[in-house]
């Protein structure tokens, strides 16, 4: 009798199996690739489908055996998180993301990838396995945008010596794979300092022609050092440095520049000077400024930037006061 009743009950009813494939790869989307892959074990159905997404995440810190590390003071400062991360853990994040990568970018599956989200240690000898695959995807149309991040698991109390050598390697990966450079439309950096200005200025704007969005964390030409970005043709639209020792900034032309953001500089002089900015709209300024601290003239900064409508001003200090003083003053006027 049981058995009767229970081959009379409806079965249940599939919705997630109702669903046509774009939405169930709008939902594969929203997760990491770690866990879209593991969707594919479902059904038959599902057998493909994370292969199929038109945006790929592959990010390290998806593939690290522990979470990363929630530092509040680097919470505060966005400061790195990768910092404090054993080698032998990166070793393995690597070693998964590396697989992950081969195992879709050289898919059987006929597809283009609007867009690929990429960040990476380059430790080891895994820029030779994932730079030949990002190169590849590249040549043969798979991957037509990049967003790049350059990771490192050391914070900004590394040594310069490291600071240098991180960037030669950064250099040789860029040099190696050439064709990565005008697919970036977004690169995130740590950690560098640049033997000459110019190799800085030549990588990130003479080659990369689709770059939109630049953060550099840590990175450099020197202590003190003038860094002169001069780029008619550039079409970044949002800049960011933290915790740099810059001496000043001198953004020379980037006509298409929308949002300026400066966390932490080091030095007591003005530390910005603009040009040709005419779609600059929001300054972000943050300096842990103290009393003895110099003030400099806010309107002197913002000459050349007349049409900026978002100024935040965050200088954590005692001389907060005359700053914002300053900047009323200038609104008067």
């Amino acid at each position: 009798m049981d058995d009767l009743v229970l081959s009379q009950k409806p079965q249940e009813e599939d919705r997630l199996g109702a669903l046509t494939d774009d939405i169930l790869l709008s939902i594969l989307g929203s997760v990491d690739l770690a866990t879209a892959a593991r969707t594919s074990a479902l059904s038959t159905r599902w057998r493909s489908l994370p292969w199929l997404l038109p945006e790929l995440n592959l990010h390290v810190r998806d593939f690290l055996p522990v979470p990363c590390p929630d530092y509040p003071l680097a919470a505060a400062l966005r400061i790195f998180f990768y910092s404090k991360i054993p080698a032998q853990h990166i070793n393995q994040a690597m070693a998964s993301l590396t697989r992950a990568a081969r195992s879709f970018l050289r898919t059987k599956h006929s597809r283009t990838v609007t867009k690929m989200s990429l960040e990476i240690y380059l430790v080891g000898n895994y820029s030779h396995d994932i730079g030949p695959l990002v190169r590849d995807a590249i040549d043969n149309g798979t991957v037509r945008e990049l967003d790049l991040t350059i990771a490192d698991d050391k914070d900004f109390r590394c040594k310069r010596a490291d600071m240098l050598q991180k960037a030669r390697v950064v250099d040789g990966f860029f040099s190696t794979y050439p064709n990565v450079l005008p697919c970036l439309t977004r690169l995130h950096l740590y950690n560098l300092r640049f033997a000459k200005g110019d190799m800085l200025h030549r990588t990130l704007f003479d080659c990369c022609k689709q770059l939109q969005h630049l953060s550099l964390d840590h990175c450099d030409a020197g202590d003190g050092s003038v860094w002169q970005i001069d780029a008619p043709s550039s079409g970044l639209r949002v800049l960011e440095l933290r915790y740099s020792y810059l001496k000043r900034l001198e953004v020379l032309c980037l006509p298409k520049l929308e949002l300026l953001r400066w966390e932490v500089w080091l030095h007591n002089e003005t530390p910005l000077h603009f040009g040709s900015v005419p779609c600059l709209k929001e300054l972000f300024l943050l300096c842990g400024a103290d009393i003895d601290h110099p003030g400099f003239s806010l309107s002197q900064l913002l000459d050349g930037a007349t049409d900026i409508h978002t100024l935040t001003l965050n200088f954590q200090g005692e001389k907060v006061i005359s700053y914002y003083f300053s900047i009323y003053c200038l609104m008067c006027f």
